[in-house]
């Protein structure tokens, strides 16, 4: 039977999920709080101005993991990394099957590390004015761990991309395309922005 998450990388899943909890909690101890979003906002009587910007630049850590996870696999993994050459297929295999997904999985883990306080005392820590809408939340938290996953994701991809470009990789030999980025950010931006928007439409 197989397992599932067999072809995640372990050591790579632990170090991406630290660096992404670490690198969001010296984030909230240096940016303005008003700029800075957390799910522990949500129990206060006021909620922090400029959500949708904060809710989008708390994807900053997972965004800066992922660039360095994508550097780390690119120079570790890539056969003729440093070379103009094209790259192997087995290593756009293992960027698909196992890097990719390794990072999504990090980055929605640490969002939902990150959010289970909120989901666990909700009920006796939740703003009064938003209480009775946990399921609604709960359904937007959800979103938000996405978002984590995709923005850890993209930077995987991104770096990759600009590795290869910064190399000279001939036209058509990339690992990554543009399209693939595209995509990958469009769902980001979706996820984040819509659970963003939405947080705050109910606590404004």
């Amino acid at each position: 039977m197989r397992v599932p998450f067999a072809q995640l990388h372990a050591p790579l899943f632990a170090v991406a999920v630290f660096g992404t909890l670490s690198l969001s909690r010296l984030l909230a101890l240096v940016v303005p709080t008003d700029f800075y979003f957390t799910f522990q906002s949500l129990f206060a009587d006021r909620s922090p101005q400029n959500l949708l910007w904060s809710a989008l630049g708390k994807t900053a850590a997972p965004l800066v993991v992922g660039l360095a996870a994508g550097l780390w696999c690119t120079l570790r993994w890539r056969p003729g990394s440093g070379r103009p050459e094209g790259p192997r297929p087995g290593f756009v295999r293992r960027v698909r099957g196992q890097f990719g997904p390794t990072l999504f999985a990090a980055g929605f883990f640490a969002a939902l590390l990150s959010a289970w306080p909120a989901m666990v005392y909700w009920d006796l820590m939740a703003n009064p004015a938003v209480a009775h809408l946990k399921p609604v939340f709960f359904g937007l938290y959800v979103l938000y761990m996405l978002g984590f996953g995709y923005v850890s994701l993209l930077g995987l991809l991104l770096a990759i991309y600009l590795h290869e470009h910064w190399q000279g990789s001939p036209p058509g030999t990339a690992s990554v395309s543009i399209k693939e980025l595209s995509r990958v950010g469009a769902l980001w931006l979706f996820n984040s922005g819509l659970a963003a928007s939405a947080m705050k439409l109910l606590t404004g």
